[in-house]
Parts: structure tokens; sequence; C-alpha cells
């Protein structure tokens, strides 16, 4: 598993208030559930709780998943409640069932190989009422390796300073995968620490997702196509 999530939990609690805009992503989440009438939902890679928050603050029976132990310990501290499960998405297993599961930044991505992504999507049909609601996000093969090249971040917070440099090296092994590495350089009271992490990330061609869609069960009712990524709006066959 990527240090992001792990040793560098509280680098990625800070960091990422300022790399994504939660407050938009909670309120397309809204609109859609709302429209489909869940109220019952299963956050799926929930990291340190930015969209739990949001959640339970407007009244949803909310669940948390995320395999990061320490990403979990965040998400209870951001909101006093334990409404959290530690669990691999390839090895969901649940009593009750949900209106909704959400699977959130993009985290399929970290299952690379095509047995995993059944076993992660057939755990999912399992986890929803009939004709229920799945919505996720991935990377677009074409928008990826087409556009493939390495990029920096700089987060500049009140008492420190987090530089991301990311370098990408093609990987190809278990599908349209990619090695990240990553240096994360952080300056606060006069010190410098440097982490280096790497992780493996998978994107997929449309007609690749549609068919792990179909072949599990889902009818897509929506796909938003954006540069380099995809937002799949599916149910419950």
């Amino acid at each position: 598993m990527t240090q992001l999530y792990t040793t560098l939990a509280r680098v990625y609690h800070e960091m990422y208030q300022h790399v994504f805009d939660y407050d938009e992503e909670y309120r397309f989440y809204d609109d859609l559930l709302r429209k489909n009438h869940c109220k019952k939902v299963l956050e799926v890679g929930c990291g340190s709780g930015m969209l739990a928050r949001r959640f339970l603050a407007n009244g949803y029976d909310y669940t948390g998943l995320d395999v990061a132990e320490e990403m979990l310990d965040i998400a209870r501290e951001e909101v006093q409640q334990d409404v959290f499960v530690q669990s691999d998405m390839r090895h969901l297993r649940f009593d009750q069932q949900f209106d909704a599961v959400l699977i959130t930044g993009r985290s399929l991505a970290y299952v690379t190989d095509n047995r995993g992504i059944m076993e992660t999507l057939t755990g999912i049909h399992n986890a929803l009422k009939e004709k229920r609601l799945f919505v996720f996000g991935i990377f677009e093969a074409g928008g990826i390796f087409e556009n493939f090249g390495d990029f920096e971040q700089t987060i500049e917070l009140p008492d420190k300073k987090i530089q991301r440099i990311s370098h990408l090296e093609k990987n190809l092994e278990t599908g349209w995968t990619w090695n990240w590495h990553a240096r994360y350089i952080i300056e606060s009271n006069g010190e410098k620490t440097e982490h280096d992490d790497q992780t493996t990330l998978r994107a997929f061609t449309k007609d690749e997702i549609l068919l792990f869609l179909k072949l599990t069960g889902f009818d897509v009712m929506e796909m938003q196509e954006e540069e380099k990524a995809m937002t799949l709006i599916a149910k419950k066959s």
C-alpha cells in the first residue's frame, strides 16, 4: 500500500483539502442521491473522512470503508463518530444492503488486475439493494497515455509547505497500468523532511469498464467524460 495513506496519512489529509473541492464533490453526490431517493450510503475509499463529514451533517445513514487504518483514525477524529469499516474493497462483506455505493477519489485505480476488478464489482453488487445506485470514477486510458508526463504540486499552508514531485512510468503489466513515483518535500518550522513513495495505478478504456459492469450485473445510466477521467452512474440490474 502506498505510504500516502499510511505513514503519510496526515500529509494526505492536509494536502488534499487544497487539491480537491470537497464541497463541489459532495454537491454532485448529494444531487444524485436525492434524485434517486437514496438515504443509506456506503462510501468506498473514504480516506480521512472529508466527504463523510458532509454526508453525516446532512442526515445520511452513512458508512465509510477504507483499507488504511491510519486514514480511518483521522476520519474518526474528523466526524467524532465511528461509522467506518477497515477492509480491502475486493473483499466487501456486509450483513446489510445500501441504497447507494460510491467509490470516491477514483480509488478503483488501485485495483490493477481483472480478477480484482471483478471481485470488487461483484461485492458492490451484493451490497446494493435491488435497482439501486452505484457511482464511481476511473482514469480513462486514452487520456492518460496520450498525455503521459511528470508533474509537480506545491501546497502552501499557514505553518508548512508541502511539495510533491511526481514521476510517471508506463507499466502495462496487468492492463493500462503505470507506476507513480512521488517525492514529498515538507518544510515546517525551519526544518525540511523528504519522503519517497511509489504505487501502481490502472486506467480503463470505455469498452473495458462497460464490459466489467455488464458481467457483474449493472446497467449504466450515464457516463460523464473528462480529459483523463470518466464518472459512471449505474444501477444494479
